[in-house]
């Protein structure tokens, strides 16, 4: 169906000064044009081919570059549509990279990770303490009482809960999204390399304090849970680094 929202581009826009826009810019550019929402369809290819002045395999290739990046969704029989904001996809790269790093005796890669997902918490949790609802508090607490129930085989789904659940209420999804990016890739690393785990109990001791502290509204002692959670986390990693320096070196 075609687009009305706006007329289309011009074939002259230039996305960056610095080089000639490629047909994936142009496509881009229109569809900013056209004030298209997530959700919405493109126009059809014989439009976008009058639009850009390009082939139809000029046009397929950059749709098929933008599918890749999340920016269009490709219904095959239907249409193509603009895509909902990701971020997951860049966890094959992430995972990649961050397990080269650690494979070359560089465990601060991993502990990267940790200290952005810190980064990000610090500065949600304050608006938590002050935005939950007590239907918000009484879900956490139900995870919180299903975390230590389970003990540490269930503990890395309920403390992932936990913590979105954390969160969920404020209505940013793009955190939610990168915290769900850095856990996954940190979790898929922590099973590979063998770091040691937390006692359980003291896992949700410091979750307990974490709601504790919302529950009292209380933002500075919330930020200082958290705070400290993070901080347990790294101190565990350093040491599981040390130790992994000072092991001998394999046959």
């Amino acid at each position: 169906m075609p687009a009305q929202h706006k007329p289309a581009a011009p074939k002259g826009a230039v996305s960056s000064p610095h080089r000639r826009p490629t047909v994936q810019d142009r496509v881009i550019d229109l569809i900013v044009e056209l004030d298209l929402d997530p959700g919405e369809a493109l126009p059809a290819e014989p439009e976008l081919m009058r639009a850009l002045g390009v082939s139809r395999n000029s046009v397929r290739e950059a749709l098929k570059g933008l599918q890749a990046l999340g920016i269009v969704d490709i219904r095959h029989g239907y249409g193509t549509y603009v895509g909902t904001p990701q971020v997951l996809p860049m966890a094959p790269g992430l995972l990649f990279h961050t397990r080269l790093a650690v494979r070359r005796e560089n465990p601060r890669a991993l502990r990267d990770i940790v200290e952005v997902r810190a980064l990000l918490e610090s500065g949600l949790i304050r608006r938590s303490a002050l935005d939950l609802s007590p239907a918000d508090l009484d879900r956490l607490q139900e995870e919180l009482d299903a975390l230590e129930a389970d003990g540490d085989t269930g503990r890395a789904g309920h403390d992932r809960r936990f913590h979105e659940l954390l969160y969920e209420p404020l209505g940013n999804a793009l955190v939610l999204q990168l915290i769900a990016l850095f856990w996954g890739v940190y979790r898929q690393l922590e099973a590979e390399v063998g770091k040691p785990r937390t006692d359980h109990q003291h896992v949700v001791r410091q979750h307990r304090q974490v709601l504790d502290a919302l529950r009292s509204h209380d933002a500075d002692a919330a930020a200082a849970s958290i705070a400290e959670h993070f901080a347990d986390i790294t101190a565990r990693m350093d040491r599981w680094a040390a130790d992994h320096r000072k092991a001998p070196a394999g046959p």
